[in-house]
């Protein structure tokens, strides 16, 4: 029987389109084993809706994740820029996105001063001035300039701010937080008559972690936290549910300063953990009739 031309000719069409979008498909994949989708199609937890008027309690939390503790060095780890297996430490995944424009940067944990992510590039890859000894013709001694190259790399950022909203919720049971602000810390360090000296940490920049730029990047990205790569976490999971250890290291308070400016030490501990377990102590209270 033959068919009519027009059935043949989107039969035909039909075939081609399928062909098409199938080789697509193929190629926005990553190098694997086999096709991986469930990550890079995730989208962001849809956050509850916070009436103001159930909210009955809160406060401002300032915490440091130490990427050299146990719990936390999946944070820092794998230090290379190309990762492994294209998973890359937290590092590498906030500079690949300044470096496409996908986030935005501030200079305060507040989110008030926008900070340009060119001069955050600049700083980061600029040149290294060193002084060369060299010798002329003569034998005669003579210091030359060099300017060195630096690329970014995250050898020292070791320790992470993050600054969270603890509040009590009518609408809900128990503390509820928010994650608002992220900030890698780099150790600075400089030769010095030829012995390295630690100069301090400095705070790069911070990252809305309320930004839904922000929250789409944490989302289809994977932390490599554990042996078991077909279950790996995305670093928005690994935040929202606490994947790490940390310290508190201010609160909210009238006199705008952090526990280092009145406590320092062991002392500095203790009220860290002091903060803590009132906190949690709230939490149990609520409870009470």
């Amino acid at each position: 029987m033959l068919l009519p031309k027009k059935i043949i000719a989107l039969c035909c069409l039909g075939m081609v389109t399928v062909v098409t979008v199938k080789a697509q498909y193929v190629e926005t994949q990553p190098a694997d084993y086999y096709q991986r989708t469930m990550t890079w199609e995730q989208k962001p937890q849809e956050y509850g809706f916070v009436r103001e008027s159930d909210v009955y309690w809160g406060k401002l939390l300032w915490r440091i994740i130490d990427v050299r503790e146990k719990d936390n060095q999946y944070i820092y780890y794998p230090n290379t820029p190309e990762g492994i297996r294209g998973r890359k430490n937290l590092a590498y995944v906030l500079w690949d996105a300044i470096n496409a424009g996908e986030i935005e940067l501030f200079e305060d944990d507040e989110m008030k001063i926008p900070l340009d992510a060119q001069r955050v590039i600049d700083h980061a890859t600029r040149s290294d001035t060193v002084q060369m000894e060299v010798y002329d013709d003569y034998g005669e001694a003579d210091y030359m300039t060099v300017f060195v190259p630096h690329e970014f790399t995250s050898d020292n950022i070791y320790q992470y701010a993050i600054k969270e909203a603890v509040y009590m919720d009518r609408a809900r049971s128990g503390i509820q937080v928010r994650k608002l602000g992220l900030a890698p810390m780099e150790e600075r360090y400089k030769v010095i008559d030829g012995e390295t000296e630690y100069m301090g940490t400095t705070t790069l920049f911070w990252v809305p972690m309320l930004s839904w730029q922000v929250r789409i990047l944490f989302a289809k990205k994977e932390a490599y936290c554990q042996e078991n790569l077909t279950h790996l976490p995305t670093w928005e999971y690994a935040f929202n549910s606490f994947m790490y250890s940390s310290f508190i290291t201010r609160e909210d308070n009238v006199y705008n300063r952090a526990i280092h400016d009145y406590l320092t030490g062991e002392d500095a501990l203790l009220e860290s953990q002091r903060i803590e377990e009132e906190i949690m102590n709230i939490s149990i209270d609520m409870w009470e009739y």
